[in-house]
C-alpha cells in the first residue's frame, strides 16, 4: 500500500475519532447521539426533540460549524482511501473490473455528503423543520452506512485478492 494511503487512512482515523469525541463529549443531547450515529436512521419525533435540545443547550452552530466540516473531510478522505486500496490490492484483476470497483466508495461519498447537507437544513431549521426532511435525512444516514459497509468489504475482498498478501514474510 503506497504512503499516500497509509497517510489518507491515519488521518481518516484521527478525523473519526475526533468527530466521535466531539459528538459524544458535546453534541450527544438527552440520550440522542449526532445524527450521523444512527445506523438505522431515526424518527421524526426523536430527531425533533433533539434538535429542541441542540437549540437549548446552545451547541447548534457548534455542529454547523467544527462538527461539519470535520465531517465534510473526513468522508472524502475515508473515500479516497479505500478507493486506493481496492484500486491497488486488486492489481490482479482487469482494469475495467478493478476501476469500477474502486469507485464504489463513490457512492458511499455522495450519500454521506447528501445526508450533511440534509442535516445542515435540519439543523437550520430547528424542531420545526419537516417530517420529510427528516425522513429523507434519515434515509441517507441508513444508505450511507450501507454503502459504506460495502466499501469496506470490498477493499477487504481485494487485500485478500493481492497476491502480495500470500506471500510469506
Amino acid at each position: 500500500m503506497s504512503r499516500v494511503l497509509k497517510i489518507t487512512g491515519g488521518l481518516s482515523a484521527a478525523l473519526f475519532v475526533f468527530l466521535v469525541v466531539l459528538g459524544k463529549g458535546w453534541l450527544e443531547q438527552g440520550g440522542f447521539a449526532v445524527f450521523d450515529a444512527h445506523f438505522g436512521g431515526y424518527s421524526v419525533e426523536g430527531a425533533r426533540e433533539y434538535l429542541a435540545e441542540l437549540a437549548q443547550a446552545g451547541r447548534t452552530d457548534l455542529y454547523l460549524g467544527v462538527f461539519r466540516w470535520v465531517d465534510t473531510v473526513f468522508p472524502l478522505l475515508l473515500s479516497f482511501t479505500l478507493a486506493g486500496v481496492i484500486w491497488t490490492q486488486a492489481w490482479g484483476m482487469p482494469v475495467a473490473v478493478r476501476g469500477l470497483v474502486a469507485l464504489t466508495p463513490c457512492f458511499y461519498l455522495g450519500l454521506d455528503l447528501a445526508e450533511n447537507a440534509a442535516v445542515a437544513h435540519m439543523l437550520q431549521f430547528g424542531p420545526q423543520v419537516s417530517a420529510g426532511a427528516i425522513l429523507q435525512a434519515s434515509a441517507y444516514t441508513v444508505a450511507k452506512w450501507i454503502c459504506l459497509a460495502l466499501a469496506m468489504l470490498l477493499a477487504v475482498w481485494a487485500w485478500r485478492l493481492s497476491p502480495r498478501n500470500g506471500a510469506s514474510s
